[in-house]
């Protein structure tokens, strides 16, 4: 009995730590997106979703408060089956479009980052450069 509660309380821990992880576990119908900024100067970064190709749907993420976005900042779309009218989302891809404080034009756009996406997983992605260099979008 006392083996079975250490283990209780061990896959209790664990469990607790799996839902402190900064990209959490997606609700079995929707998947999720967690893109980490390492650009400096950005603002605003909106998004454009495809599947298989073909353009589905857009948004957008910046800081309530206003605030340069950093690789700290929460910004986790979410893709629910009812958003992608119950389709298969292993054909989704997404591209980004950052913005500068007081810009009305994105200072670029990424290549689509191709996601063969399931629901109920999350997917990290990491959006790096500049307007000089370029931006890119990398699936981790």
């Amino acid at each position: 009995m006392r083996g079975m509660k250490k283990s209780l309380c061990f896959l209790g821990a664990c469990l607790l730590c799996l839902g402190l992880t900064s990209c959490a576990a997606a609700e079995q119908d929707a998947f999720q997106v967690q893109i980490i900024c390492k650009s400096s100067g950005i603002q605003q970064i909106f998004w454009s979703c495809y599947l298989d190709g073909v353009f589905y749907g857009s948004g957008g993420m910046a800081d309530l408060d206003g605030e340069e976005l950093t690789a700290e900042s929460e910004l986790v779309p979410c893709f629910s089956r009812a958003y992608l009218d119950g389709a298969d989302p292993i054909g989704f891809s997404i591209d980004f479009s950052p913005y500068a404080e007081g810009r009305i034009i994105p200072l670029g756009t990424t290549d689509q980052v191709s996601i063969p996406a399931q629901y109920g997983a999350c997917y990290t992605v990491i959006l790096s450069g500049d307007e000089a260099t370029g931006f890119q979008a990398e699936l981790q």
